[in-house]
């Protein structure tokens, strides 16, 4: 909307600038007086374009992204617990509307934040958890139907790199979940976190896993090496996730705050 009111204002100029000019060419009416207003508007409007135009679309464009820095819940929490990250955030958000992703621009966010949001799982609230960890499957799950390579970038775009293609649903079902987490842990309401529990009812999962898949589960000890075998690694990821998300809410909750997140609080670390 704002480069068409320029355009409008532009041509609205041109037009008035070259009305007079083209008095001089000939007689309103006469061929002459057309073509030479023709010729003026089409200067006038292209230089005004050609000067105009990419302020008013950095303009925008610096707008859209404050609007996200203080509109989008997860830039403004994470930003209000580490302010030296707006910079950075401002930085990818910008270069996403300029290259014509502006419908990306919340994701290739999560993508910078993602080291920081992962760690609010562990202080977020059982339920928040459970709801992340079921995004997670479906993500997952949607991914290796599609690709299992793009299921793997998923897990480890530091190694693998981001996944490729729109999931409009997916981003958006993990988007909500990870807003619920970082509201639960920031608002200090999260229950205690277990983590000896919680340890104990991973490793009866893998014991069950290791039954039902065998040594396939032994991908996941070097998952991001050079040669691991991808799709398998996806495909005992889902397999994890699936198992920690069928147990009773309150323990699925807390196994996954312990494997989402960091081992260690902060504090111990």
């Amino acid at each position: 909307m704002v480069e068409l009111g320029v355009a409008v204002a532009i041509g609205v100029v041109a037009a008035t600038l070259a009305w007079p000019l083209a008095h001089w060419a000939g007689p309103a009416g006469t061929r002459r007086h057309r073509s030479a207003l023709f010729a003026c508007f089409a200067a006038f409007f292209t230089v005004g374009n050609a000067t105009l135009m990419p302020r008013a679309r950095a303009w925008r464009q610096e707008r859209d992204v404050q609007a996200l820095l203080d509109g989008e819940p997860l830039f403004t929490a994470v930003l209000a617990d580490e302010p030296e990250l707006r910079e950075p955030l401002r930085a990818v958000l910008l270069n996403a509307f300029r290259d014509g992703e502006g419908g990306e621009a919340v994701q290739v966010g999560q993508r910078l934040l993602s080291p920081r949001l992962w760690q609010y799982v562990p202080r977020g609230s059982n339920a928040a958890a459970l709801r992340l960890g079921r995004a997670l499957v479906a993500s997952l799950e949607s991914l290796q139907a599609r690709d299992p390579e793009q299921c793997y970038r998923f897990l480890f775009p530091a190694v693998a790199g981001p996944p490729r293609g729109a999931a409009a649903d997916r981003d958006d079902g993990l988007l909500s979940a990870l807003r619920e987490v970082v509201a639960t842990a920031r608002g200090g309401s999260a229950e205690p976190l277990d983590r000896a529990a919680a340890a104990k009812r991973l490793e009866a999962i893998f014991h069950h896993l290791r039954d039902e898949h065998g040594s396939d589960i032994d991908v996941l000890k070097n998952a991001q090496a050079p040669g691991a075998d991808r799709p398998r690694v996806c495909a005992v990821t889902i397999a994890l996730y699936s198992e920690l998300v069928d147990l009773p809410p309150g323990a699925a909750g807390q196994t996954l705050r312990y494997v989402l997140g960091p081992r260690l609080p902060a504090a111990d670390r």
